[in-house]
């Protein structure tokens, strides 16, 4: 590996910013936006001494971090502006609409926490998927850390294969792996992902009520998660792209069907269990809730419509290749970067469209998009005035500095840690120190990425290569350790801070990330823990 020699000393130095950040994230004393200010300081300051990187280095990295939290804040915005505008057409109202599509609270929860993130993952990523059910969690009366906390760790299973495969592609693409790799590769990562994805609905009943939760919403967890798991492993090995966006309409589709076929009886009869007192909800609320009557379906349909704006316009864009090409390849946006190398003979290559904003493609686009047919559609129903527009955009332009900031810093962070070295040391030492268990650890290599960059994909540009290569060292699979690799980085996307950023901006809540980040420390761990144990079984 090019760059300062593996020994224990350099390795200590790549890992100061990572452990820093982590203390000081889940410390909670210190405001994000600080702890990033000063982990990034370290960082360049690192990057600059033991690490030997000119200034050419250190700028373009910090170019390339500018740049894509750009590209973040362009989901985060217009996510927030969307929440803003729920919010003045009555989204604190849909709660009981939402805790009614099935008789128990929990099965209401499986639904807006684990399938419909899940779906929206298919087609739009980086934060999306929590930035659009965290209000509805809210509204439907849980804490804004909950309200983050549940999709985050309900939807990772669908990030490899969602943003259309962006990530598996990514991963397949860097290690070089044949058609029959690749195809083993989608297998084996699927398998592993349908797994987590009945765990990870489990995870979230367990979180809100303990094992009482658990036997509340049993019959939505197997009857949903099993088509869905499936469903994801059948698409995938036949067109990953569009593997969790099956899977995704699948669960919903079966949360239907079990609607359907429950009859107002059994609405009637059904109870829920009292809350375990950690959460946030209207304890007042009718265990049984009632069903909703058509007036008040009609106006959640109405307070619904941005969202299903959101939906209505992507998916034919992106399910359909020709138009999903042609998006992806106009009014395209993007700076390009020389080649630039460390004293230690680290390299970067040169980058002719670094991570570009493609218009029509990006979330932000639909997002904005939504937002103003939500508009039109909210005064047609008299639920917004004009007048209140200007109040709306203020209070929404207020709250977009608190976490504009952090996003902005963690993603130069990544990028400078990145381009000058310090992932890759820290990766390798990782890889060379484990040895025969290292197939434990590769799941955590892919979380270690995403954990730092907030992109699965991004992880695995990072390190399927180096997963492909010790793999061949102990004569493994490549697809072995890079499916555990993609995995490991979904897992680590319910820490990432960039990720709990957007959605704890889009509830008003981003002062909220340690607590966040703490809440999820223990699922995380669980679901990283399964993939490191199928991996060593070989699975």
């Amino acid at each position: 590996m090019n760059g300062p020699p593996l020994t224990i000393g350099w390795w200590l130095a790549a890992t100061a910013p990572v452990a820093v950040l982590l203390v000081a994230v889940l410390g909670g004393r210190i405001r994000t936006q600080w702890a990033a200010t000063g982990v990034l300081g370290l960082a360049l300051v690192l990057g600059a001494t033991a690490f030997r990187a000119g200034p050419v280095v250190l700028a373009t990295g910090l170019a390339k971090g500018l740049w894509l939290g750009l590209w973040i804040l362009l989901v985060v915005w217009p996510a927030l502006l969307l929440y803003r505008l729920a919010q003045a057409g009555g989204l604190d109202d849909l709660g009981e609409i939402f805790t009614s599509i099935l008789p128990t609270r929990r099965e209401n929860l499986l639904i807006v926490a684990w399938i419909l993130p899940s779906f929206v993952q298919g087609v739009a990523g980086f934060g999306t998927p929590i930035a659009v059910t965290a209000p509805l969690l809210m509204a439907m009366g849980w804490s804004p850390v909950r309200a983050v906390a549940y999709p985050l760790i309900g939807y990772h299973w669908s990030v490899t294969f969602g943003s259309m495969g962006s990530s598996f592609y990514m991963a397949s693409l860097t290690a070089s792996l044949d058609g029959a790799a690749q195809a083993d590769l989608a297998l084996r990562s699927a398998v592993l992902l349908g797994i987590n994805c009945l765990v990870a609905g489990g995870l979230v009943l367990v979180l809100d009520g303990g094992l009482a939760a658990l036997r509340e919403g049993l019959r939505t967890l197997l009857l949903a998660g099993i088509p869905m798991a499936t469903t994801l492993i059948v698409v995938a090995t036949a067109v990953p792209a569009v593997a969790s966006l099956s899977a995704g309409a699948v669960g919903i589709g079966a949360a239907a069907a079990i609607a359907a076929h429950l009859s107002r009886r059994d609405r009637a009869a059904a109870t829920t269990p009292a809350d375990d007192g950690d959460v946030d909800v209207t304890s007042s609320r009718d265990p049984s809730p009632a069903i909703p009557s058509r007036q008040e379906r009609r106006r959640a349909a109405i307070i619904m419509a941005p969202y299903g704006y959101l939906l209505a316009i992507a998916l034919p864009v992106f399910l359909l290749p020709a138009t999903r090409a042609w998006v992806n390849t106009h009014a395209s946006l993007a700076p390009s970067f020389r080649a630039t190398s460390t004293a230690w003979q680290w390299s970067n290559d040169a980058v002719e469209a670094y991570t570009p904003i493609d218009v029509f493609a990006h979330p932000g686009f639909y997002i904005f998009a939504a937002c103003a047919l939500g508009f039109v559609t909210y005064r047609h129903a008299a639920l917004v005035d004009v007048d209140g527009v200007g109040d709306l955009l203020a209070a929404w332009v207020r709250s977009l500095p608190a976490a504009s900031a952090s996003i902005v810093l963690l993603a130069a962070l990544a990028t400078v840690m990145t381009d000058t070295g310090m992932i890759a040391v820290l990766a390798d030492g990782v890889a060379q120190g484990a040895g025969g268990l290292y197939p434990a650890l590769a799941p955590v290599v892919g979380g270690l990425g995403s954990f730092m960059t907030g992109s699965t994909t991004s992880s695995n540009a990072l390190f399927a290569a180096l997963q492909a290569d010790v793999a061949e060292l102990l004569e493994l699979p490549p697809s072995l350790l890079i499916a555990a690799q993609t995995a490991g980085g979904n897992a680590g996307n319910s820490l990432a801070p960039v990720i709990i950023l957007v959605g704890a901006t889009a509830v008003d809540a981003s002062d909220e990330t340690a607590s966040i980040m703490r809440f999820c420390l223990l699922p995380a761990g669980v679901l990283l823990a399964i993939v490191a144990a199928l991996t060593l079984l070989g699975v």
